[in-house]
């Protein structure tokens, strides 16, 4: 009996982490990364300058902050609306600039769960909003959906058989704490999307911030050309 339980609970482990596998469809894909290193990195973030005018992009906002060369990495936000504002919750500096989002609606920002990015001083967090209590003490934060990957399982409403295929930036956090950047270099679907950050990145949370527009500006490259504007920008910079 003793040998019997010990056998299936050797099977239990293996069987639960088959079951949170995940194959992408296109094999092929790759995406762009970047890895923060907490101990000489900041995350940022930035939206409006001091005479309450947009950034607007990435060129803006690194002609304004850049010229010591700190930006080490730089790219689009959250989801925004047709005013040009953020679409959900955003905090800068520890202020609320747009409050937070729980309504229900069609495109992307809407597919549930949605989740935010933040950080308390550079303690760095994913957190869907039905396990949101409170915004308190957030320095940065960013609103926008869907969650892709919680507590290392991709969000059940991502099909790999899903048709529609467009570039794709998030977030993410591995399982050892460290935040990661990531743009998809081709068009891809939410599941691979989601599926390469855990197989290849030790993604465990996961949040999707935009889609076509985005880019991604790492330092000794050149700054991406941009055709839409951007609205919240985050950043990674040398402490």
């Amino acid at each position: 009996m003793a040998s019997r339980l010990t056998l299936l609970l050797a099977i239990a482990p293996l069987t639960a982490a088959a079951a949170e596998s995940c194959s992408l469809t296109d094999p092929q894909l790759t995406l762009q990364s970047y890895t923060v290193d907490a101990a000489r990195e900041r995350i940022a973030m930035y939206w409006l300058k001091p005479d309450g005018k947009a950034y607007g992009s990435l060129r803006g906002l690194l002609n304004v902050i850049n010229d010591d060369g700190r930006v080490h990495m730089a790219m689009n936000g959250g989801i925004y609306d047709k005013a040009y504002a953020p679409l959900g919750l955003y905090i800068e500096n520890g202020e609320r600039k747009a409050a937070l989002n729980r309504a229900s609606g069609g495109g992307n920002f809407f597919i549930k769960p949605g989740g935010v990015f933040y950080l308390r001083g550079q303690q760095a967090g994913i957190v869907s909003l039905d396990k949101l209590k409170s915004t308190k003490g957030m320095d940065y934060a960013v609103q926008s959906g869907p969650m892709l990957i919680e507590n290392g399982i991709i969000n059940w409403r991502l099909k790999p058989s899903a048709s529609s295929r467009k570039l794709r930036n998030g977030v993410g956090i591995t399982a050892q704490g460290k935040v990661v950047f990531m743009l998809s270099e081709r068009e891809t679907n939410f599941y691979d999307f989601a599926c390469y950050a855990k197989s290849r990145l030790n993604v465990r949370q996961m949040l999707y911030l935009d889609g076509t527009i985005s880019k991604m500006y790492q330092q000794g490259g050149s700054i991406p050309w941009q055709y839409h504007p951007f609205v919240t920008l985050i950043t990674v910079e040398k402490r």
